[in-house]
C-alpha cells in the first residue's frame, strides 16, 4: 500500500483528508503539534503513524521525517496542510505579524520539504503537494501578509518541482478558492450562507486525485471552486 503523510493533520482539511487517504487504501503519517492533537488523531485513526512535531523546528521535522522512514515500506506522497490566517492591514502590519505568518504558512513547508524529499524521490514516482489561497494570486484586503506567505508555498513548490521531476517527484499546488466550510469559519462568520463555501471533502478529493495521477497526466496547479 502507498504510504501518504499529512500535516496540520489534526484540522478539519487534515482530518477530513486523512479519511478520504484511508478510505482509498493508503497508510497514513499523520503530523501535528501539542498532546491533544495527537491523541485525537491516534482515537481516530489507530492504525495511523502519528507525530506531535513542531513544523517550525528544522531539527525536530527532520527527526519526524527521519522516525517516519525507519517504520515505514515507501514514502508516495506528502500532503503540506499545515498553516494558518490572520488578517492585517497592509501598512500597520508589524514585523511580528510577518513572522508568525511566514512561519505557520511558509516555514512549515519549507521544513517538511527538506525534510521528506530525501525519502519521496526514493519511491519511483511520488507527489509534495501544498496549499496556498487566492490571496497569493490576485491578493485580498487586510491579508497581505497571508498572500504573501501563500504565494512563497506557490513558489517554492513550482520551483522544487522543475528541480526535482527528473527523480520522480511532482509537486502540486493547491488553491481553495474561497472560504472553506470548517467549525472556526462558521464561528467567525454567523450570519454567513457557508453553502457557497468550499467543502472540506471536496478539497480532500481533489488531493487523492493529485496524488495518484500518473506522471503523464500530472496536474501542477488545481483550483477547487464551490458553486455561487
Amino acid at each position: 500500500m502507498p504510504t501518504a503523510a499529512i500535516t496540520g493533520a489534526a484540522g478539519t482539511i487534515g482530518s477530513v483528508t486523512a479519511e478520504v487517504f484511508a478510505d482509498a487504501g493508503w497508510d497514513l503519517v499523520l503530523i501535528d503539534v501539542g498532546d491533544e492533537n495527537r491523541a485525537t488523531l491516534e482515537a481516530a485513526f489507530p492504525d495511523a503513524q502519528v507525530f506531535d512535531t513542531d513544523l517550525t523546528d528544522e531539527e525536530a521535522t527532520m527527526e519526524t521525517f527521519a522516525d517516519l522512514w525507519a517504520e515505514q515500506a515507501s514514502l508516495d506522497a506528502v500532503l503540506a496542510i499545515a498553516g494558518g490566517f490572520a488578517m492585517q492591514q497592509a501598512v500597520e502590519s508589524t514585523t511580528d505579524d510577518y513572522a508568525h505568518m511566514m512561519d505557520l504558512n511558509f516555514r512549515t513547508l519549507f521544513h517538511t520539504a527538506r525534510a521528506a524529499v530525501p525519502f519521496l524521490t526514493r519511491a519511483e514516482s511520488s507527489v509534495l503537494l501544498g496549499v496556498s489561497a487566492p490571496a497569493a494570486l490576485q491578493g485580498q484586503a487586510e491579508a497581505g501578509l497571508y498572500g504573501a506567505s501563500k504565494a512563497a508555498v506557490a513558489s517554492y513548490l513550482k520551483s522544487l518541482g522543475l528541480e526535482e521531476q527528473t527523480a520522480g517527484l511532482r509537486t502540486t499546488v493547491l488553491y481553495p478558492m474561497g472560504v472553506v466550510d470548517t467549525p472556526d469559519n462558521r464561528e467567525a462568520m454567523p450570519d454567513a450562507d457557508p453553502s457557497g463555501w468550499v467543502a472540506p471533502r471536496q478539497l480532500a478529493d481533489t488531493m487523492l486525485h493529485a496524488a495518484t495521477r500518473s506522471p503523464r497526466g500530472h496536474v501542477p496547479e488545481l483550483k477547487v471552486h464551490a458553486t455561487p
